[in-house]
């Protein structure tokens, strides 16, 4: 019969385990007095907090892109800060370079109008795909050329300061296989993309939930570095199930 006590001896106690998470996020020791606050925020005093955030993060920017080059560089992202776009562009050309790849495809959002990496790419003889589906585009041509993609390239909804991680969104033009089949993922970060933590997070995305009448997608996509796995002597391997190698180029 499987005790309180011996169950504890499969694997790490629940109170060590939730330690280690505090001390890993920089966190007292402590747990909360109320660890599940009810949500009873009205919208106005989401928008108020909203407003706070935004300028908080404004206030806060140089450093935030510093931590956030610090924590994602912790996770195993290869991190490159560009000064401008020509930077950026040019960092993306000898990642492609290095990985021999022939195929990539990239996600169809607003940071390729300023970022334009297709050309750039094109003149290296690269075929370039933008993942948005038409008369022409549909979702399993697509999926084959995802499939058949040496590097998939992002922008990002959200990047988390507090643990170095990129967040996209599900919506139209933003498949996440982009950013999961190809063995290389590429995601571009600008300064406003950026979050201190979870909470801030979380706040804004309830906050959009009501704005939208109770719509916020099926899903949130958080990528916190590499793809990594572990066999049963915990023996970390990356790249099985996913990209084994990740840059992130942050606009600033």
């Amino acid at each position: 019969m499987t005790t309180p006590e011996s169950s504890e001896l499969l694997g790490t106690p629940k109170a060590e385990f939730l330690r280690s998470v505090r001390q890993a996020l920089g966190r007292g020791d402590v747990p909360p007095a109320e660890p599940y606050p009810r949500l009873t925020d009205t919208v106005l005093e989401m928008e108020e907090q909203s407003s706070q955030i935004r300028k908080r993060l404004e206030e806060n920017l140089p450093a935030l892109l510093d931590k956030l080059a610090e924590m994602a560089a912790l996770g195993g992202w290869n991190v490159h800060r560009a000064l401008g776009v020509e930077e950026a562009i040019g960092y993306i050309e000898s990642v492609a370079r290095d990985s021999e790849a022939t195929n990539v495809v990239r996600s169809a959002q607003d940071v390729f109008d300023s970022v334009p990496v297709d050309a750039a790419l094109a003149n290296m003889g690269l075929k370039v795909t933008t993942v948005e589906r038409d008369e022409t585009n549909t979702r399993e041509a697509l999926r084959e050329e995802i499939r058949q993609s040496g590097i998939g390239i992002t922008g990002a909804d959200y990047a988390l300061a507090e643990t170095g991680s990129l967040v996209v969104l599900p919506r139209q033009g933003l498949s996440r296989l982009v950013s999961l089949v190809p063995p290389v993922h590429i995601a571009l970060v600008r300064p406003k993309d950026i979050l201190e933590s979870l909470d801030d997070l979380f706040l804004l995305r309830r906050l959009e939930y009501h704005q939208r009448g109770g719509e916020m997608g099926s899903y949130l996509n958080f990528i916190t570095g590499p793809s990594r796995t572990a066999d049963i002597e915990m023996t970390i391997i990356e790249g099985v199930h996913g990209p084994k190698e990740v840059h992130m180029v942050i606009l600033g």
